[in-house]
Formats: structure tokens, C-alpha cells, sequence
């Protein structure tokens, strides 16, 4: 399941919600068992501390980093990455901070940068120290009970945040560098984006993000690559391709796994659809090839 970050750990009664507002927000992160191949994407600007264990983090060019245990992860919004978390003594513990863009500009401004023209980074790995690591914890210390704190400290603790990473590089202008990049992404190629990962379970607003645009700018540009088609009747269309294909192979699994590898997470909504579009249901066509391929 792709996760859509940090939406998904609001959700999440097994992960803290430290401070939150809006899109910005400091997470906690402890696990005690290892994750493997877990896909999602940051709808805003993400830094990840490593407190405790290994994370990896394969980006959608490839790319792969270790974030090692008092470093940090630097994600830029619409980064869509394959993550592997890995505990070290027992146990991972990450601190996640996300920042909306406004929040970012605010801070260039506060500290006179005036750069920024450089393309945009994919994934970078920051080395952290001791100061960073005490803030982190110190959090936790005030603000780690069962209620988040009041949002309205939310900004200010990621702006504080925030210089402190700047001062680790010694107050220049490298740190400052890799943030005033994050809005410089290019954009993805939309269709072969789009035929790359129209069976995820994205949703249209999901997509723009991913290729860096907002809703209402993806479905113009979507429709100028594809003959006019609108992204909602396209991913039907395909998704339902998906599924009919994959029950056509004789070594095809169940209902449900057909349905989840097309991008459909609603069982029913995924037989409704196929049974409106081929005057079949899945599970007839699955027995239907079968029998067929006994014959």
C-alpha cells in the first residue's frame, strides 16, 4: 500500500503526533520489527532523523541513501520512495519533521539567502550532531504525551528546527542551498509517469503531487498528453486492462490480489467496475480461463 506521508501517520494510533498543523508537523517513530520495500511519498517537505537503527530510502530515480543513526534524510515534496526501516539493538526510532514551502521561504528570508537558482535535490543525506539529536529529544521530553502540543508552536519549533541544522553547517549557505532547492524539482514527464504508476492507489490529487503539479494544472497537462482523456475515466480504463490481463494468466492469483495490483483498494467498487465494463464479473473470468486452460 502506498502511503501518502505525513496524512497517513495522523492516522497511525502506533505512531506520535508530537505537533502538528496543517501539513507541518513533528512525528516520533519507534518499531521493533524490520520494514521491507515500503512505498510512499512526502506531500510536503520531509527531514527524517535517525535516532536509533538503519533507514534506507530508494527514490523513484533509482537513488538509494542509508541514513545511519544521528543523521538525516532531506525529502522534498512529491518524493516517491521505496523505504526499508531496519532496527539496531532491538529496536528503530526516527524523529520526522515536515515542513510546508511557505514555512521554508520564511526561513531563507529570516537568514538574508538570496540563492537558489540550482536544480532541485532528489534525496540528500545530512550528517547531524549532538545538538540535534538533544532537540529531538528534548521534544519528546515536553511535548511527547498523549495529547499533541497546542499547533500553534508547531511552526515555531520547526523554524528553531531549522536553524539549528543551518548552524551545524557553520551558518553558510550549503544548508540553505539544499532547502531554497526543494521547490526547483523538475517536473516528471506526466505520461511516462503516469504509464510507469497508473496501478498504484493514487488519487488524481495524489498524482499531481507526485508529478509536482497542482490538481487543477495536472488534469490540463494530463489531458493535452492523452487526446483530451480526463486522468479519472484514463485510470479506469487502465487499471480494468491491468485486472482483465491478470486474470487471463492461468497462474493468476485471487480476487483481492488482481484487485490490488490494478490499484483498486475497494474490492466491491473493483467488481462493480469490471463487471460493468467486460459483462463479467472478476471471479467468472478467473474460473472461465482456468477451465479453459484444463481443456
Amino acid at each position: 500500500m502506498v502511503r501518502i506521508l505525513p496524512q497517513q501517520f495522523y492516522e497511525d494510533s502506533l505512531i506520535k503526533k508530537v505537533m502538528a498543523d496543517g501539513l507541518c508537523c513533528i512525528i516520533h517513530k519507534r518499531m521493533d520489527t524490520p520494514v521491507f520495500g515500503k512505498e510512499g511519498y512526502a506531500s510536503t517537505h520531509a527531514m527524517t532523523l535517525v535516532l536509533h537503527g538503519v533507514l534506507r530510502i530508494e527514490n523513484d530515480e533509482g537513488l538509494l541513501e542509508e541514513v545511519r543513526a544521528g543523521n538525516l534524510a532531506l525529502m522534498p515534496k512529491g518524493l516517491y520512495t521505496v523505504s526499508d526501516i531496519v532496527p539496531k539493538g532491538g529496536h528503530f526510532e526516527a524523529m520526522m519533521f515536515f515542513f510546508e514551502p511557505e514555512l521554508i521561504q520564511q526561513f531563507l528570508e529570516s537568514i538574508a539567502f538570496e540563492g537558489g537558482k540550482e536544480k532541485g535535490v532528489a534525496l540528500g543525506v545530512i550528517s547531524g550532531n549532538a545538538d540535534l539529536q538533544y532537540f529531538a529529544h528534548s521534544l519528546l521530553r515536553l511535548y511527547g504525551s498523549e495529547t499533541p502540543a497546542h499547533r500553534q508552536l508547531t511552526r515555531m519549533k520547526l523554524f528553531e528546527w531549522l536553524h539549528l541544522v543551518h548552524a551545524t553547517f557553520g551558518g553558510g549557505d550549503t544548508f540553505a542551498n539544499m532547502l531554497s532547492t526543494l521547490n526547483n524539482r523538475e517536473r516528471k514527464g506526466l505520461r511516462e509517469f503516469m504509464l510507469a504508476n497508473f496501478h498504484k492507489p493514487l488519487s488524481i490529487e495524489d498524482y499531481a503531487y507526485l508529478t509536482g503539479r497542482s490538481a487543477s494544472t495536472f488534469t490540463r497537462d494530463f489531458k493535452a498528453k492523452f487526446d483530451g482523456a480526463s486522468p479519472k475515466q484514463w485510470l479506469i480504463e487502465r487499471r480494468l486492462e491491468k485486472a482483465r490481463s491478470l486474470l487471463e494468466k492461468t497462474l493468476a492469483g485471487n480476487i483481492t490480489d488482481v484487485a490490488w495490483e490494478s490499484g483498486y483498494t475497494n474490492i466491491p467498487h473493483f467488481i462493480k467496475e469490471f463487471s460493468k465494463k467486460y459483462g463479467i464479473t472478476p471471479k467468472q473470468l478467473l474460473i472461465q480461463n482456468r477451465h479453459t486452460a484444463l481443456v
